[in-house]
């Protein structure tokens, strides 16, 4: 059954009269998801936070460094880099400001948040390779950061799982190790739409057309077998970063999480799965109206304590 938050989320969302996401104009979209963040989400609790940039292919760009305020501030920190959600065209360092500040505090990390260029002005590959910058840049400038080069994740929710999961193929590819990917009901597969896109194609939030419309502006013709936009369909995923992979069972990317999970532990890769069978996509920021919000992310904080701190 569907969890009651979750349900009068969706009553929220039906009350405010809002046309769905793909029918509207990108910077129409951009407006709604923020105002629904600030109508479901908490606001930040008080960490430190630093405005920092990393050499991108078109220039700067834009990160958001988190610490926790009890860490020395010359003590390196591990540090997760988080890549927001959105369908690759909306969010901005703002969209992840609670989750990623809460994470700093809740797992004593530093968490390094990526302004990535969005769709449709600039579709893939260009988000994905902002965000490899940002990783080399986290990497390279440890030191200065007061980061612990040698104790590194990625993470991302939606959109922004889809891209922390493959800049974790990358960074394998690379010899840049990683210890953990923290996939939130990511995006893993842009070439087939599984059976939980028909199962919970409307009336859950995330819409499947909705979901479409994000796929078609950040492929923009691009094949959608390279792994780089569906990690599902990499040839090896052996080696990569042990994995969290969070699922929804009233989400219509369900499926395609629970694939890439099966995939990844087919190769061997340690895999945490967590699967919230009574939740939509989304929940995860959603903490001000969603109780299990707070629950996730304590299970999130747990993962990355036993990974970077072991």
């Amino acid at each position: 059954m569907l969890d009651a938050d979750a349900r009068a989320v969706l009553d929220l969302m039906e009350a405010s009269g809002r046309p769905p996401l793909h029918t509207l104009s990108v910077e129409e979209a951009r407006a709604a998801v923020r105002a629904s963040l600030d109508a479901l989400g908490k606001p930040p609790p008080p960490v430190g936070e630093q405005d920092i940039f990393a050499d991108g292919p078109l220039g700067a760009v834009p990160l958001k460094l988190y610490r926790p305020l009890h860490a020395p501030e010359d003590v390196p920190l591990p540090v997760m880099v988080y890549f927001h959600g959105g369908g690759w065209m909306t969010g901005d360092l703002a969209y992840g400001a609670w989750f990623c500040a809460s994470l700093a505090d809740r797992a004593g990390i530093a968490v390094v948040s990526v302004d990535y260029r969005l769709a449709p002005e600039y579709p893939f590959p260009a988000g994905l390779e902002d965000c490899v910058a940002a990783l080399r840049h986290v990497r390279r400038e440890a030191p200065a950061l007061a980061i612990d080069g040698t104790r590194i994740a990625v993470g991302g929710d939606s959109a922004g799982g889809n891209l922390a999961a493959a800049c974790a193929l990358w960074a394998r590819d690379e010899g840049l190790p990683l210890s953990a990917q923290i996939l939130l009901y990511p995006v893993t597969d842009l070439m087939e739409e599984h059976e939980s896109y028909r199962r919970n194609a409307d009336g859950f939030g995330l819409t499947a057309d909705a979901m479409r419309w994000f796929r078609d502006a950040y492929r923009n013709g691009a094949d959608a077998a390279d792994w780089r936009l569906s990690p599902l369909r990499a040839r090896r995923l052996k080696g990569v970063a042990p994995a969290l992979v969070l699922t929804c069972g009233f989400d219509p990317l369900c499926a395609e999480g629970d694939a890439y999970a099966d995939r990844l532990a087919g190769a061997g890769v340690p895999v945490n799965r967590i699967r919230y069978t009574d939740q939509i996509h989304g929940f995860v920021l959603w903490a001000k109206r969603v109780r299990a919000a707070d629950q996730a992310l304590s299970q999130i904080a747990e993962e990355l304590r036993g990974r970077l701190f072991a």
